[in-house]
């Protein structure tokens, strides 16, 4: 019996979108529960959602994006291991400009949002892709040393 012959290498364009894929699926699951438990922990009647959010949900769903999109960081550097950290400043943008755009155009995602709420998601979002991009590759780095 003979050795499988060898599989072929990753195309370079594959394995930078896989990355972003998993990355945007990952932050978005993990955004979801996350808003999801901080809902059922805070919204309370049948009016919940048309009066002004409790401040405990509002957090609640500022800690689910920034680690939702922590972990989506992590996992778009994890996929693209050994290649620029471009593909994680990518999903960067994208999750930055997805929350930031009610910001631009002056309105909340829920009219029950606060004011500041928007572009403070869109910031946080940005800055945990990030960091949890750098922490894979720092991770990574000191592994291999």
């Amino acid at each position: 019996m003979t050795a499988p012959p060898p599989t072929p290498p990753t195309s370079t364009f594959v394995r930078p979108a896989i990355g972003l894929l998993a990355g945007i699926g990952v932050a978005l699951l993990l955004i979801a529960i996350g808003t999801v438990i901080a809902g059922l922990f805070t919204l309370r009647g049948a009016d919940a959602l048309t009066t002004a959010f409790p401040a405990g949900y509002v957090w609640g769903k500022l800690v689910a994006a920034a680690i939702g999109a922590f972990a989506g960081g992590f996992t778009t550097s994890r996929i693209t291991i050994g290649r620029s950290f471009y593909t994680v400043v990518l999903l960067a943008l994208i999750l930055f400009v997805a929350a930031g755009g009610p910001a631009l155009r002056g309105t909340a995602a829920f009219p029950n949002d606060p004011g500041w709420f928007p572009l403070t998601l869109a910031i946080v979002e940005l800055i945990a892709v990030v960091l949890g991009g750098a922490l894979e590759r720092l991770l990574e780095r000191a592994g291999t040393a």
